[in-house]
């Protein structure tokens, strides 16, 4: 299942721009548990973490957002 920007939640896209740039202890579990099903995040031994998928989709938002350099 690919899934989109703009099918997830403010909530959803927040903590994963916060767990792109590293531990995000404050994660709420239900949320947790909800990127997991969605494949944009995998528990670890150290708590959980974005997954590749996560992170591929909010590299590909960010660089989307930036203004084309001449």
């Amino acid at each position: 299942m690919t899934i989109d920007w703009n099918d997830l939640s403010a909530q959803e896209q927040t903590a994963l721009k916060r767990m792109n740039r590293g531990r995000y202890p404050d994660l709420d579990e239900t949320l947790a548990k909800r990127l997991i099903v969605l494949g944009l995040a995998q528990e670890r031994a150290s708590g959980i973490g974005i997954s590749r998928a996560g992170r591929e989709l909010v590299i590909d938002v960010l660089l989307r957002a930036r203004p084309d350099r001449p």
